[in-house]
């Protein structure tokens, strides 16, 4: 039986996201409110500058009342895509740090850690982790994202930071179902197609169901033996999920703001109203923590754009296109994720001194533990001795992924590699290298495609000299590809604890213990 009116228009309201709500109060807000008839339901980083505005900012509803409980999605993974990204916050590298270790434990560390965190400043449903295979060479849309290619390492490592994440009251999210793994394209570009999935891609994905993953993401890649529509549009993908896989879940679709991901079924009305009938059960339609960067128009336009799409699946219901007990079950589904996870004016929350300390110290041990020679281990540590002059080459980032908050990271080399007795000097590429040195490293945080050649010329133009070269990925592996450096070394993420660790290793008194976890690299 088809409900009418408002209850029909409640049942979908909860499907799409970001919601209707005014979820931090400010002027822009208000301005909305009057213009709309509804706010953003976003957090913009503009208006709360800091993770402890944010955690007193939140307009929790009343534990009395007859509302859903505050829900709010954040992209929080570590190392590439962090929107917790303020200066003082903690950081943790991202997940093929973690796969360099290779420990279970450690990725629920790291679990418990960012939901720590998260459960502090009110935002309680992280859409992580990847459970993406990852390759070589690296793809954008993965890269350091993955845990790495070995699907039996990958799934433990998943289930680890779902058990972690969730442990701590933050619903976690497996994705992008059935699996980016060998896909060349960047889906925030083009749609990419393949035609089948490589072996074991779904095994993280059944792993992070059986340690009970509130929430899977589908993708807006196409996989030819599912179905020749993307995933988050394909009936059969969400059918093979559901019946294959046993995931009794809320299902959630990709950012269908994306061009390339709503183009291909008329735009993002259309891509809402395919996806609720394809199975999924929640449509996002953007970002619910952002910069805040949007002029007041385009805040007005995606408010009005959620509007339609309410319209557009309360038509489809109402002529059949949409079957109503699969808009009564998604809701279920939803409310029930809401009251399990969300938050009132009644819900304890750890202090955020505390959980930012222990994030400090799990990302400190991530960065200890993960730092990859890959060549030229016999050669450390580097002499330390008195006045012995350090040189730092900064390569200039080559490419800047999508919702890269990492590229934004400052360098914190010079700062925290320089001693009393170990001055620094840094050099732009090209320039002369003064004569005394006792090391030259160069370092980037992603260089490639186009720059890796500038960073092996700079490896060329300075071996040779009697001094030591090293060179540094902060990010992805392969912009060491190529380097006649005489150490290379891979430190995965360029935030403080993997830049500390990775200073250790080359000096001493650390030992670097981890390995790089996707097949295929030339070392």
């Amino acid at each position: 039986m088809t409900p009418r009116g408002d209850a029909l228009a409640e049942q979908v309201d909860v499907l799409i996201r970001p919601s209707r709500a005014v979820v931090v109060d400010s002027r822009r807000e208000d301005l909305l409110v009057r213009e709309t008839g509804a706010g953003s339901g976003r957090i913009g980083k503009d208006v709360v500058r800091d993770a402890g505005g944010l955690a007193g900012a939140l307009r929790l509803p009343s534990a009395a009342g007859p509302g859903l409980p505050l829900l709010i999605s954040v992209n929080q993974e570590g190392g590439r895509l962090d929107a917790l990204d303020w200066p003082a916050v903690a950081q943790l590298a991202g997940n093929l740090a973690v796969g360099a270790i290779g420990c279970p434990e450690t990725a629920h560390a790291a679990g418990a850690a960012i939901g720590g965190q998260l459960r502090a400043v009110g935002l309680t449903w992280d859409l992580a982790p990847v459970c993406d295979l990852g390759s070589w060479p690296s793809t954008s849309a993965v890269g350091t994202r993955a845990f790495g290619s070995e699907p039996g390492l990958v799934a433990r490592l998943a289930a680890g930071f779902v058990r972690g994440l969730q442990s701590a009251g933050v619903a976690g999210t497996a994705k992008h179902f059935p699996g980016l793994g060998g896909v060349a394209t960047d889906p925030h570009h083009a749609v990419p197609v393949l035609d089948r999935l490589r072996p074991g891609s779904l095994l993280p994905f059944q792993a992070a169901i059986d340690a009970g993953v509130a929430a899977v993401m589908v993708g807006s890649h196409v996989v030819l033996e599912f179905d020749d529509r993307p995933a988050v549009f394909s009936p059969g993908t969400v059918r093979f999920l559901r019946e294959e896989m046993g995931f009794d879940g809320v299902i959630v679709s990709e950012n269908l703001s994306i061009p390339a991901v709503h183009e291909s079924v008329g735009g993002v009305v259309a891509a809402a109203v395919a996806a609720l009938a394809a199975g999924v059960d929640v449509v996002m339609l953007d970002s619910e923590v952002s910069r805040g960067r949007g002029d007041h128009a385009a805040v007005v336009a995606a408010v009005r754009t959620r509007d339609r799409v309410a319209a557009a699946v309360v038509a489809a219901v109402l002529d059949g296109r949409v079957d109503p007990d699969r808009v009564a079950e998604a809701a279920r589904r939803v409310r029930s994720l809401h009251d399990r996870f969300g938050l009132t004016d009644a819900t304890q929350r750890p202090a955020w001194a505390d959980v930012d300390t222990a994030a400090a110290e799990a990302a400190r041990l991530i960065g200890d533990r993960s730092v990859t020679v890959l060549r030229g281990g016999h050669l450390l540590p580097l002499p330390d001795t008195a006045g012995g002059l350090v040189v730092l080459v900064r390569v200039p980032d080559g490419r800047v992924a999508r919702a890269d908050s990492a590229h934004a990271a400052p360098d914190l080399v010079p700062d925290l590699w320089a001693t009393d007795h170990r001055p620094v000097l840094r050099v732009r590429p090209g320039d002369p290298i003064p004569e005394g040195a006792a090391a030259i490293v160069f370092y980037g945080y992603d260089t490639g495609p186009d720059l890796p050649s500038l960073a092996a010329a700079e490896a060329a133009r300075l071996t040779g000299r009697g001094v030591p070269v090293v060179q540094v990925a902060f990010g992805v592996p392969d912009d060491l590809v190529s380097s006649p450096a005489d150490v290379l070394i891979a430190a995965y993420s360029p935030h403080r604890a993997s830049v500390a660790a990775c200073a250790s290793v080359l000096w001493g008194p650390a030992y670097a213990s981890g390995r790089l976890a996707v097949a295929g690299h030339p070392w």
